[in-house]
């Protein structure tokens, strides 16, 4: 009996990890390029100069009005918000959808490795309460948009092979469109969880 449930367990894991292969292989990428990030500071932190200019540039947006932050959180986003929309709209945009996703893994390892080789606990305590609460949203909307984008530029790629017609594709678009504009309710969820933490906590700190 412990056998037959042991195989039936192996064979549900093996089920879901095939339907989301896709799903995983995108949260590996952003994985991956956060560790490069974090490994790129620590190769580079005795000249850090780039570090901190990127930081300055980060916690410029996290003070003044509230108009202010939320813009400069939407200016943040939007590169890979467009970039991953446009990646879906083209034959290449399955090579691309992975390395768009790796570097906003990139930019959040660099600049939290910044913020703790800097200001140690305190850095840490920043980390958790103002970047990783919107961050866990937005880059969940982002591996989200980016299976959306990687599915459909493979659809388009497919109809460049020889015989391969289809003629749902326009129906395809609109389905795209919705799902990725459905995305957007996210990243504006963790735009104004970014306006919420910054306002309440931002002042209590003096990073350097």
């Amino acid at each position: 009996m412990r056998q037959r449930f042991k195989v039936i367990g192996q064979k549900g894991i093996t089920s879901v990890i095939n339907q989301n292969s896709l799903l995983i292989f995108i949260l590996f990428c952003f994985l991956l390029g956060m560790l490069i990030g974090v490994l790129s500071f620590k190769q580079n932190s005795a000249t850090e100069g780039y570090y901190s200019e990127q930081f300055k540039s980060f916690a410029a947006g996290l003070s003044g009005s509230s108009w202010h932050i939320i813009w400069a959180s939407v200016l943040e986003l939007l590169p890979f918000i467009a970039g991953m929309f446009l990646s879906g709209t083209c034959m290449v945009g399955w090579v691309l959808t992975p390395v768009v996703i790796a570097v906003r893994g990139f930019m959040l390892g660099s600049i939290i490795s910044y913020i703790y080789f800097n200001n140690a606990l305190t850095g840490i305590v920043f980390n958790l309460l103002i970047i990783m609460p919107p961050s866990v949203i937005s880059t969940l909307a982002l591996v989200l948009s980016a299976r959306e984008a990687f599915g459909f530029s493979l659809s388009l790629t497919r109809l460049a092979l020889p015989g391969t017609q289809n003629h749902m594709l326009d129906k395809d678009f609109k389905l795209y469109c919705v799902r990725q504009i459905f995305m957007l309710l996210f990243f504006a969820a963790a735009v104004l969880i970014r306006l919420l933490m910054a306002t309440s906590f931002f002042s209590f700190f003096k990073l350097q």
